[in-house]
């Protein structure tokens, strides 16, 4: 698993491509832990590396629903239907813990992961153009005065993931002592520290 995103050629595959390698990167953090490792929380927030997983599976999850149908009104039994499909309850907090081990968690991920590829095959399908403005959920959280896009959505996400990522990055940090570029050369089945240099 390449540490750098592939190369893009245009804005759509940008954005579903950097999704994919962000959600990637975090799952990654999750590699080798046991089930208490995971759940730990050695820093001062309440995040840990396996509500972090599943944090973000379920964002994702739900705004790829708007992604796909940029028309639809999606609201909580929308949200609640989606994520059971994928074994998920609902919960918007990185730091809740869900009633499952980290395989599960991860294989949950998988899942939404894979659901990326569908949302952009359906995008290219449809023919649907980044700028579509799709309807506004009801959030307390959102920006005043702004259209919401098919582009905005999936760069939020983007970034809210990538956000994400760092701080399980951290988190793995101060469980073991393991960093993201030690975690790819590892799931690649490459040595660490790479031959010939002297990172340790």
């Amino acid at each position: 698993m390449p540490f750098f995103t592939p190369s893009v050629t245009t804005e759509a595959d940008a954005a579903f491509t950097y999704l994919t390698q962000q959600c990637r990167q975090l799952k990654l953090t999750s590699l080798g832990l046991t089930d208490a490792q995971a759940r730990s929380t050695p820093t001062a927030s309440g995040l840990s590396i396996l509500g972090l997983i599943v944090h973000g599976a379920q964002v994702v999850n739900n705004w790829l629903i708007q992604v796909k149908d940029p028309t639809r009104e999606v609201g909580e039994d929308d949200y609640r239907t989606v994520n059971e499909k994928v074994g998920l309850t609902l919960m918007f907090d990185g730091s809740a813990l869900p009633d499952l081990d980290i395989d599960e968690a991860v294989a949950i991920f998988d899942t939404v992961i894979d659901g990326i590829e569908e949302a952009r095959s359906a995008v290219e399908e449809a023919g649907t153009d980044l700028g579509t403005e799709v309807p506004m959920p009801d959030n307390p959280w959102m920006p005043d005065d702004f259209d919401m896009t098919v582009r905005w959505i999936l760069w939020h996400l983007a970034t809210e993931i990538a956000r994400h990522a760092g701080h399980a990055d951290i988190i793995r940090e101060s469980i073991d002592g393991a960093i993201a570029y030690q975690l790819n050369a590892e799931a690649d089945g490459e040595p660490w520290p790479p031959e010939g240099t002297d990172w340790s």
